[in-house]
């Protein structure tokens, strides 16, 4: 099965997305006016600033027993997702980042914080699917599923548009749904949502004041992953750096990262990526639509390489994937790859299997795909 989202195309969905990036911005100005008592996370932080209140509604664990989120998180630092098992990167970047910094906290802190994913894709996401790609992160996440109607509705107490799920003319599975990390402190409103691209650091930075503890411990900062090997290839131009392929949550695609520098005076393009008795591997980009906080998936016929600059393959932008996987992944193993490019052709190299808990510290989250030196 392919696991493939595209943009969103046909009047009747670009209304509902228009709505819901209404609703949002008014969410999102109610939370900076000057009843707002202040900033909860630092000035430099990178979230976004929300009024919402949490909202009351009750969908099914992963247990099968009713779960009642205002009852249940009250009083609690809590952090809301929704999402799919089925993602190849932003949902699993999103938990394994929080998942990282939890673990790095007291005891004591841990305790007063609760983490829900809310799955906007329940027909194939059943309980026992969303608790083993859950697990894969913490057995303490809570996994929440119900109708598509009764998760639509829950988003729209948020403020966001209910998740867009379709297939395509191929038969692929599609997903658009919002992206970012809501955050309810312990006075029951969130102030602050993150977007995708927060990095542990953020996370870290933001978490004692979220907690609002005074002489909260600060978490170490997780170890870097160190740099994969590089095969340079004969020729010249291009090189492609820091490979990683991602081992998936559950039963997902792998993604594929890493930088193709063209020191060429022309510009250059990549046609596709392939590994070795792994899988098919196949180009794709997240586009973002800002207006409402979304993102979707499409595949890539090619990835442009400017001339003297490098396309970076990260999470959030451009990515490889590899569906299905013909065998199981072990972190720290390197994986032959070939990049094809069009005027250089055929780039090999190695890259180093890591865990999506690595992610952060191993690439540079990015929206655009290209730089230009």
């Amino acid at each position: 099965m392919s696991f493939v989202q595209v943009p969103v195309r046909g009047f009747d969905r670009a209304v509902t997305f228009l709505r819901a990036g209404v609703v949002l911005a008014a969410v999102t100005l109610a939370g900076c006016g000057p009843t707002s008592g202040g900033r909860v996370v630092s000035a430099e932080s990178g979230a976004t600033d929300v009024s919402v209140p949490r909202p009351a509604f009750t969908l099914t664990d992963t247990d099968g027993m009713p779960y009642a989120f205002a009852e249940r998180t009250a009083g609690t630092l809590t952090f809301l997702e929704f999402g799919y098992t089925n993602c190849p990167d932003v949902c699993p970047v999103h938990m394994a980042n929080l998942s990282t910094v939890i673990a790095n906290l007291a005891p004591s802190d841990r305790m007063r914080l609760t983490v829900v994913f809310v799955t906007v894709d329940p027909d194939r996401d059943s309980a026992a699917a969303l608790r083993k790609w859950l697990n894969a992160f913490s057995v303490d996440f809570i996994g929440l599923r119900g109708t598509r109607e009764e998760v639509d509705a829950v988003q729209q107490l948020i403020g966001f548009g209910g998740a867009i799920v379709g297939v395509d003319s191929g038969g692929a599975t599609t997903v658009t749904h919002a992206a970012p990390v809501v955050v309810f402190t312990a006075d029951d409103t969130a102030h602050v949502m993150y977007p995708f691209g927060t990095r542990q650091a953020d996370w870290i930075r933001d978490m004692p004041r979220l907690l609002a503890r005074k002489g909260h411990r600060r978490p170490a900062t997780p170890s870097s992953v160190p740099a994969p090997s590089v095969l340079t290839p004969s020729a010249p131009t291009p090189s492609v750096e820091r490979a990683y392929v991602v081992i998936p949550a559950a039963k997902g695609p792998a993604a594929i990262y890493f930088a193709a520098s063209n020191p060429a005076g022309s510009p250059d393009s990549i046609l596709s990526v392939a590994t070795e008795a792994i899988g098919p591997a196949s180009l794709h980009e997240s586009v973002h639509d800002h207006l409402t906080n979304t993102m979707s998936m499409q595949p890539l016929a090619a990835l442009a390489v400017p001339a003297r600059g490098t396309a970076r393959l990260v999470p959030g932008g451009a990515h490889g994937m590899i569906s299905p996987l013909g065998r199981a992944l072990v972190r720290g193993e390197r994986i032959a790859l070939t990049v094809q490019f069009a005027r250089a052709g055929a780039v090999r190299t190695t890259a180093t299997v890591i865990t999506y808990a690595d992610v952060d510290t191993a690439t540079t989250t990015a929206t655009t795909t290209t730089v230009r030196k």
